[in-house]
């Protein structure tokens, strides 16, 4: 019968302008579970005094907003539509060597892609316009994969029919153990010094602060949205008794500046000597530091890591992508 999970999924197209929605170019792999858009619309029942308990007499609805949420497993050749329309619009690729690999730096910018997704959940299509990611999060741990999650805002929801023969492909993920973590000065070179038999579990969350503006014209609709101030922090949590842990509790006492780098990937050849690869470089200080934890039977600590915008490298974060993807979408 129609409606089964199976039949859902996800294809973007990049809009020139925003909310005004084109045909998909680019089919995506999200996962079925979690992975949805959704209209929303404020209920507002209205009370009177009637002198009476059952004194809702009307009820109308507010303005629309439309989200949603896409998850898939980290992949430095799927990602890069969630970073464009996330971290910085219009990044090109460099070529860092060779003929085919391709690396794709981002930093945070103050535009970012507009998307038009279209979406068929397993019972009927949807097309939303006009959309941006507001928050992604990237987290896992060595035993699990690692997984990469976008919050959605959108301008516009609407029933449509998928845009059909967009091509197939294998898409490449990373394992939580394929997964490297490294730590220098604050001001220095990102990927330094590896810290290794330390690292158990990572969360980056990436904010955007979008807020959704209204204007008197007869619509519900949203009339734009607003990219906000960034906001970048990290949860890690170490082995207790390795020596890295007392270094860096030390440094967090200190309020003593760091540079983070974690590495994923870097097991699957491009060409030659280039293989594909994420890296996620934070400059910041540990702004919490737990003693609490454990695992498999382990004293564990989790450290809180705050950004802060380095004028030496020139970002406050910084995600890099290697694979042999020429163009987005």
């Amino acid at each position: 019968m129609a409606g089964e999970l199976w039949r859902s999924t996800f294809q973007f197209g990049k809009e020139t302008t925003p909310n005004t929605r084109v045909a998909a170019t680019r089919k995506m792999y999200f996962n079925t579970d979690g992975s949805r858009l959704s209209r929303s619309r404020t209920p507002r029942p209205h009370k009177f005094a009637t002198a009476s308990r059952d004194n809702v007499r009307a009820f109308t609805l507010g303005s629309t907003e439309v989200g949603g949420t896409l998850k898939m497993p980290l992949s430095a050749s799927e990602i890069i539509e969630l970073l464009l329309m996330t971290i910085k619009g219009g990044v090109t690729p460099t070529i860092p060597g060779g003929t085919s690999p391709r690396l794709w730096t981002f930093t945070p910018g103050t535009t970012l892609d507009a998307l038009t997704i279209e979406w068929d959940d397993g019972a009927r299509a949807w097309e939303a316009g006009g959309c941006y990611g507001n928050k992604l999060k990237i987290s896992g741990d060595v035993k699990n994969e690692t997984m990469v999650e976008v919050e959605v805002f959108g301008m516009s929801l609407v029933s449509t029919t998928l845009t059909g023969s967009l091509t197939e492909r294998v898409p490449d993920f990373i394992e939580g153990w394929e997964t490297k973590l490294w730590v220098d000065a604050f001001g220095g070179t990102p990927g330094t010094t590896q810290v290794t038999g330390t690292l158990i579990n990572w969360e980056v969350e990436i904010d955007n602060m979008m807020g959704r503006k209204y204007f008197a014209a007869n619509t519900q609709d949203v009339g734009a949205l607003t990219v906000g101030e960034l906001g970048v922090k990290a949860k890690l949590m170490f082995e207790a008794s390795a020596s890295a842990a007392a270094t860096e509790f030390s440094n967090w006492d200190g309020a003593t500046e760091r540079l983070v780098r974690l590495d994923f990937g870097n097991n699957e050849q491009i060409e030659g000597a280039f293989n594909k690869f994420v890296t996620v470089d934070i400059p910041g200080a540990w702004d919490a530091f737990d003693l609490g934890g454990s695992d498999e039977g382990t004293r564990t600590y989790e450290l809180g890591l705050q950004y802060i915008y380095d004028t030496t490298n020139a970002f406050g974060l910084q995600i890099r992508a290697q694979n042999a993807r020429t163009a987005a979408y």
